[in-house]
């Protein structure tokens, strides 16, 4: 079935990119146009169902030599994408594996490709491969190829992404630079009261919500850290408390907040911390460093 399917696939893209365009497709009649318009709609049915019976494969296809399967992509950086797929050996042998990807199905584009030498039957090695220069905000759609010893081709499912620069990719399973924050030297310190000063930069990451902790219990300052969650760290008395400061943070800012109620010539310890989704969609934390103070006497 998969190869009736690929192989009926060829002959209608060879027979659409035939006809006449630009200034000539003026000419071309209403009646052709729709059969155009048809046989467009047959060549996306008939890549839907050979993606279905790759899919049903893990997203494989296979030669007599190779079998690929076309994974996930990660972000390197603001410009660039990295795709992986894996290869697995049916024979002794080499490949050469690369991607392919465009802005449609029809994928226009290709990365460099990269030999595997000298692999043992039943083998299975990842590649990646980087894509560069793409578009932001742009979906795309790729594949990995594998060229088996035997000079056929095996092609794994066409998957997709959004490429949104420096922020998280939809679909893509990213390694984005997590949220940088840094604390500073309290101001103002008088005897019952403090500003709390810190920084964070959200880095590739969105939706910080923003808070100080602060109190007498270094150990309990230091071990909010561990936690995942706003929610998950208790305050306890004057040991611990905790304060908001920003419920829906992005980008690059300073931060400051005055607090009361201190107890005078006594040692505080304050972190600055950011609640955020990281790159699986998990709740986490990131917190700077433990600072102090002595409030006056």
């Amino acid at each position: 079935m998969k190869k009736y399917i690929t192989w009926l696939v060829v002959p209608l893209l060879l027979f659409v990119l035939v006809v006449p365009t630009g200034a000539q497709a003026a000419t071309v009649s209403a009646t052709n146009q729709q059969q155009i318009a048809y046989l467009y709609a047959m060549v996306a049915q008939l890549q839907a169902q050979l993606n279905a019976l790759l899919a049903l494969n893990g997203g494989a296809s296979a030669t007599n030599n190779v079998s690929v399967q076309t994974d996930g992509v990660s972000v390197v950086d603001s410009d660039y994408i990295e795709m992986n797929g894996r290869v697995t050996f049916k024979q002794d042998g080499d490949a050469r594996v690369w991607f392919e990807y465009g802005l449609t199905n029809a994928l226009s584009y290709s990365t460099e490709s990269e030999n595997i030498s000298n692999k043992d039957r039943n083998d299975s090695v990842s590649f990646s491969l980087i894509a560069p220069d793409l578009s932001r905000n742009t979906m795309y759609y790729y594949r990995a190829v594998a060229e088996g010893v035997d000079g056929r081709f095996a092609e794994g499912v066409i998957k997709s992404f959004k490429f949104e620069g420096a922020s998280r990719s939809g679909s893509a399973n990213t390694n984005d630079d997590t949220p940088t924050v840094t604390s500073d030297n309290a101001d103002d310190v008088q005897d019952d009261s403090a500003i709390l000063v810190g920084d964070i930069d959200m880095n590739d990451f969105e939706n910080g919500y923003v808070f100080f902790v602060y109190g007498e219990d270094k150990n309990a300052i230091k071990d909010a850290a561990d936690e995942s969650e706003y929610r998950d760290i208790d305050t306890d008395g004057n040991d611990i408390k905790k304060v908001v400061v920003n419920s829906s943070f992005d980008g690059d800012d300073s931060f400051e907040k005055t607090v009361t109620g201190l107890n005078d010539d006594t040692d505080y310890y304050f972190s600055l911390c950011v609640q955020y989704d990281d790159e699986d969609d998990d709740v986490t934390l990131e917190c700077s460093t433990v600072e102090n103070f002595t409030t006056d006497n």
